[in-house]
């Protein structure tokens, strides 16, 4: 059975408490998080890029089952929806 986790779900996630957590990242990465999450707060900014994450995952897995199932999306259909949708 296919986990979801949706970003939206982090107000929910709080209610069953916090775990403290030891994590390593990279010197640069870690400085900008931290610039970036300001006032927010560190473990919050973390909590919800990994909330985004899993469920980017959960996405993933389901276009594949999609794909399975149905087979992929016609290329002709790929180029219309380009067409119509450019990259910015």
């Amino acid at each position: 059975m296919r986990q979801q986790y949706y970003s939206s779900s982090i107000r929910s996630m709080a209610a069953d408490g916090a775990e403290k957590l030891s994590i390593s990242m990279p010197l640069k990465l870690a400085r900008a998080a931290r610039k970036h999450a300001g006032r927010r707060g560190l473990s919050s900014f973390i909590a919800r890029a990994v909330a985004r994450e899993l469920e980017r995952e959960a996405l993933g897995q389901f276009l594949d089952e999609l794909d399975a199932a149905l087979g992929p999306v016609p290329s002709e259909e790929l180029d219309r929806v380009r067409r119509a949708w450019p990259k910015r």
